[in-house]
């Protein structure tokens, strides 16, 4: 054979830079014909299973497709950490009740082995064909019902606020395949409704989530809006009396989903009016601690999207504690991370004990979480973007046992350059919001409210009693843990330390400032990843905490005060870009203030989850 042809024929067998990936939960009667489906392409097959009771798994072990087990959390979860298990380039994702025609998989084929160049698509939309109970339809948007399936791996992944109909965010352009994928979703009306009933409440919860609220008149519009969309815009009835069926049958669950959601919006209101009542009572966790104190230190890190970072923590502790002759154990929660965090902390620190919080629930959550599970008579609440120097970590221990009457305690924290990171603070005054990280604090940054805030009047190398300190590294004895209530998780990021530090001091502990302790803080790395709403989650807390304490008038009057200064600072970028002055700077500016604006400083749908939650 000449040595082009061979080249040649070389490349056509190379294998396809693709892996499948089908999630499954009690799937036996739909898997083999799935598998089946896409054995032509030879290519890895990754099942990831919500913990199936049928032979799911052995079915798809058979087949020799890899599987991993995991606690469903959501659709879009699911799909992102399946995302993080896989090494190809290019992903298809399918569900155990769809098939790919040969046709299909030709298509798929002749597309992967093609050249890709910069302009070239990083997604494909799959025409998909829906059968209900042995029949296929046309109508009623069932046909050509484009999914967003095939795309590139390291490109895209999926919106987890989005509970049901996730949505796969991608990193460049999309085109469209010919070939139609075949969905099997119905064969009796009683798995249809059992499947609608499940897709009505996380539709609810998927509203709640955005901030949606219904008005008496939803109850009774949004049904009639799903019937006319279904059956005349989508031309269900081009199916007969199938097709006005299916129609009905998803307005009902339409009005289903709203009226769930009204009750959680009830609900909201309830947790709210009792907050608003009672200050200083937060509402916790009725059981904080599961585990009895069997180990000297617990650890507890929350993640998200902080792989590299939270490799280096861990190996800092590590060697802050090696030799140290404490027993010791860490737990980190992951609140979703998309960067394949976990998989790789569990790679690098087998003994480490993940916990995979099934997407993004906030750092009080999380912490409470990882209390729960905690061993250790003292618990180290840790940033993934932390690193002990030396033997930090034994000093903390020994500075807290060294005085029964302190229930926590912190080092000094400094930036990766060495320059120090006050984390020193009294408790506020009602005067302190007002200045503290808002525009009056960039006018006039040395006053006596500031100085008083920032224990100005105390040097920072010598251990002090303090009322609070930032949370990045904390240490705490577990009586006082237990006592204060751990976390309140209806704050979802922010002010969570300062208000668990106000509750472990009105039970009588002390907080303690050890200098001689040091560990390097990487301010931000989570938060810093979305500005916007890094700004709605500071201030929204901020709102919620004085609201709790000086009660809801004065919330109120924060909370407009603090709209206010977003208005001037609005009003000073659209300025400087009306003069030409960095006008990218000044659009990045604008559209970040209108979105803190839009927010109105209310408890998003993510604040009011942690509320209900608690």
């Amino acid at each position: 054979m000449p040595a082009e042809s061979r080249r040649s024929a070389e490349k056509v067998q190379a294998p396809l830079p693709l892996t499948i990936i089908v999630l499954t939960k009690d799937e036996e009667r739909d898997l083999p014909a799935c598998l089946a489906s896409v054995a032509e392409l030879g290519v890895p097959v990754l099942v990831l299973d919500s913990g199936s009771s049928d032979r799911t798994v052995e079915i798809a072990r058979a087949s020799g497709a890899q599987v991993q087990v995991r606690l469903f959390t959501g659709y879009a979860s699911q799909r992102n950490a399946a995302l993080a298990l896989i090494a190809a380039r290019w992903v298809l994702f399918l569900d155990a009740d769809e098939r790919l025609t040969p046709a299909g998989c030709a298509e798929i084929r002749v597309l992967l082995r093609q050249p890709e160049c910069d302009a070239a698509p990083v997604g494909y939309w799959v025409p998909r064909h829906n059968e209900f109970f042995g029949r296929r339809v046309s109508g009623g948007g069932w046909w050509p019902d484009y999914q967003l399936r095939l795309f590139r791996a390291d490109r895209a992944r999926y919106d987890e606020a989005r509970e049901v109909h996730e949505i796969v965010i991608l990193d460049g352009p999309a085109a469209r395949l010919a070939e139609p994928l075949i969905h099997r979703n119905y064969d009796a009306w009683g798995e249809f409704h059992a499947k609608q009933r499940a897709y009505a409440t996380r539709h609810a919860r998927d509203l709640a989530g955005r901030g949606v609220r219904p008005r008496p008149w939803t109850y009774a519009t949004m049904p009639l809006r799903e019937f006319r969309r279904r059956y005349i815009a989508l031309d269900a009835r081009r199916d007969g009396r199938l097709g006005l069926a299916l129609s009905l049958a998803l307005a009902w669950y339409e009005g289903r989903a709203y009226w769930q959601l009204g009750r959680m919006v009830r609900q909201g209101r309830e947790v709210r009016s009792l907050l608003a009542r009672v200050p200083h009572t937060p509402l916790l966790p009725t059981s904080l601690f599961r585990r009895s104190p069997a180990l000297d230190l617990s650890i507890v890190i929350v993640s998200r999207d902080t792989r590299e970072l939270t490799l280096g923590c861990l190996a800092a502790v590590d060697r802050s504690l090696a030799g140290a002759g404490v027993t010791w154990e860490v737990i980190l929660v992951d609140n979703g991370s998309s960067d394949g965090t976990v998989a790789a902390v569990r790679a690098a620190y087998p003994a480490t004990r993940a916990i995979e919080a099934g997407g993004n629930r906030g750092f009080a959550v999380g912490n409470n979480l990882g209390l729960r599970e905690a061993a250790g008579r003292a618990i180290l609440l840790l940033n993934p973007d932390t690193e002990p120097v030396g033997d930090a970590l034994p000093r903390l221990l020994d500075a807290l046992h060294a005085d029964p009457a302190l229930g926590a305690i912190g080092p000094t924290l400094r930036y990766p350059d060495g320059s120090p990171q006050e984390a020193r603070r009294r408790f506020p005054t009602r005067l302190t919001p007002f200045v503290e990280s808002t525009i009056v604090q960039s006018y006039w940054r040395r006053n006596r409210i500031l100085d008083r805030y920032y224990l100005a009047d105390r040097p920072a190398d010598r251990a002090q009693d303090v009322d609070w300190l930032y949370g990045a590294c904390l240490l705490v004895r577990r009586e006082a843990l237990a006592g204060s209530g751990g976390f309140d998780e209806g704050f979802f990021m922010y002010s969570e330390e300062l208000d668990l530090c106000a509750r472990i001091s009105e039970e009588g502990w002390r907080i303690g400032y050890l200098p001689t302790a040091t560990v390097i803080h990487h301010e931000g790395a989570s938060s810093a990843q979305a500005v916007p709403r890094r700004q709605i989650n500071f201030n929204t807390s901020k709102v919620r905490f004085y609201r709790r304490r000086y009660g809801p008038l004065f919330g109120e009057m924060l909370r407009a005060f603090l709209l206010l200064t977003f208005v001037v600072q609005l009003l000073q970028e659209g300025g400087k870009w009306l003069l030409g002055h960095k006008r990218p700077l000044r659009c990045q500016r604008v559209a970040a203030h209108l979105l803190v604006l839009r927010s109105g400083l209310r408890p998003t749908g993510e604040h009011l989850r942690a509320e209900a939650a608690s």
